[in-house]
Order: C-alpha cells, then structure tokens, then sequence
C-alpha cells in the first residue's frame, strides 16, 4: 500500500492546478463523479487496474466516457494518473483534496459518537461547543456506539477527546487497582 504522502502530492497538485484554471469546486465535483462511477461499476476497477489492457485503451475508454463532461483539469489529472498507473488512487487522492478543500473554505471536519443518536439541540449545541474551541466552522460526523455506555468520544484534528462513561470507568479501574497495590 502506498503512503498516504503519495496521494496528497496528487492531490495538492490538482489542487493547485484546479485554482488556477477550472476552479476548485467544479473539480472535486468531477473527481467525485468518476470515483463514485469507478466504485459503483464492478467491471471497470479490474479494467483499470489490469496491466494487460493497454494504457492508451483505457485513454481511449476514458475519452469516450467522461472527456467532454469533465473540466480540462480533471481531464488531464486523469491522463496523468493513466500513464503513471495509479489510478487506484483516486479514493485516495480526492481524500485528501476534500481535505485541503474544506480548509480552505475554514470547515474542520469532526468525527462524534455516542451511546444513544444526538438529538437535533444537542447536537447544534455540541458543534457550536466545538465551533468555539477551534475557531472554525465544524462538519460534523455523527454515529452511535452504545458500547461507549454513555457520554461523547469526540475525533478533531488528530486527538480523541474521550467523554465516555466506559474511559471513566477503566480510569476510575485503573486507579482503584493502583490504589490496592499500594
């Protein structure tokens, strides 16, 4: 598997590319449209990943299908991910362009769960609880997890804000067989 720095040079390229010609947002519309083609057509993943089939057979499928319903941008990303074979990278890669999207338009992306669904105050409150704490707007990511028992475990920016009754309970443990030792 390739690091993960592979796909965030694609991706900071096109990014790059896309600012200066087509526009940022219309190209993560197409990287989005072809990844969501490539994974919901069982048939054309194997296609473009066999080494058998040609390079300029799958320019040649790929200028049929989606030349004139992309931008010259994502028209020559592609290309450029065909000739490198390494389109499979593309979930990858539009990944991370996301990402670099999202900060720039100021959005963190959060990732909440809970023992029981958040109700629609709840959740309004936490966000802009969160809002507050980083200075930018929140998207949200909200699933249940009831082995948590009870509580919040919050995933921002690489740390894991850990409100949950189970991580109070193995602490409350820890302390209490820390204590008995001594």
């Amino acid at each position: 598997m390739p690091s993960r720095s592979i796909p965030r040079k694609y991706a900071e390229a096109l990014f790059h590319l896309a600012q200066e010609t087509d526009g940022i947002d219309a190209v993560r519309l197409d990287l989005e449209s072809i990844t969501k083609l490539v994974q919901q057509t069982r048939e054309l993943h194997p296609f473009l990943e066999t080494p058998d089939i040609e390079v300029s057979e799958k320019k040649v499928f790929f200028e049929v299908v989606l030349k004139n319903r992309v931008k010259n941008a994502t028209w020559e990303f592609l290309q450029l991910l065909l000739r490198r074979r390494r389109f499979a990278l593309l979930p990858e890669i539009l990944s991370e362009y996301v990402r670099m999207d999202e900060e720039r338009k100021g959005i963190k992306r959060t990732h909440v769960i809970s023992a029981v669904p958040l109700e629609g105050r709840e959740k309004e409150l936490l966000k802009s609880n969160l809002e507050a704490l980083t200075g930018r707007s929140i998207l949200m990511d909200t699933r249940v997890d009831p082995s948590i028992l009870g509580g919040i475990v919050i995933y921002i920016d690489g740390k894991i804000i850990d409100g949950s009754v189970r991580a109070n309970l193995e602490e409350l443990r820890t302390r209490l067989l820390a204590a008995s030792v001594d």
